[in-house]
């Protein structure tokens, strides 16, 4: 458990990110990402930066839709949409959309690798504004560690915790001043 303390410090001190974290819930990115999987995320330089996203990369947005409460997902980008509407990569929808303007900046299209079609609002248009990095790592079920750790089990943990400190030091605080009874009888 110290060893997953110090990595997640030290990964989120390298990263620069408050939460560079995130558990994947869902299966559709099978076989790539499964459920539990931990993925570390970053958009803090040229490479994972919504300006430098490619088609192919898996990247980590909320939902641009409001009827989907900004849920976080993680989906392959499968097409971009530069200024002017000039589209590249393969673009397959669930449900057709009209877009009647001239989109003025770069938008993302993605799809799960599991899912037959990209899902208007929730797939498209992602735009820098909803995009929240690029996965560099994923780390294969691992993501149950703070599933399990989720309340009560987490309040119950840090009682324990709390009551086996409270217990050490009330110990050893008597076991101190016994020291001392002794030290003094034999002087």
């Amino acid at each position: 458990m110290v060893i997953f303390a110090i990595a997640f410090i030290s990964i989120r001190t390298v990263l620069s990110d408050s939460n560079p974290f995130y558990v994947v819930a869902s299966g559709s990115m099978i076989p790539v990402l499964n459920v539990n999987d931990l993925i570390i995320v970053w958009a803090k330089d040229n490479n994972t930066s919504f300006d430098s996203a490619n088609i192919g990369d898996i990247i980590v947005f909320k939902a641009p839709d409001p009827r989907e409460e900004n849920k976080t997902i993680v989906h392959r980008v499968s097409a971009i949409i530069e200024n002017g509407n000039n589209l590249t990569g393969n673009v397959i929808l669930c449900a057709p959309i009209a877009v009647n303007d001239v989109i003025q900046e770069k938008t993302i299209l993605t799809k799960g690798d599991a899912n037959e079609c990209s899902i208007p609002g929730i797939d498209f248009p992602i735009t820098q504004e909803n995009y929240v990095g690029k996965v560099v790592y994923t780390i294969p079920q691992i993501g149950i560690i703070p599933q399990v750790l989720k309340p009560p089990v987490n309040y119950i943990i840090m009682a324990i915790i709390a009551g086996l400190l409270i217990f050490s030091f009330i110990h050893g605080s008597k076991k101190d001043k016994q020291e001392e009874k002794e030290k003094l009888k034999d002087d």
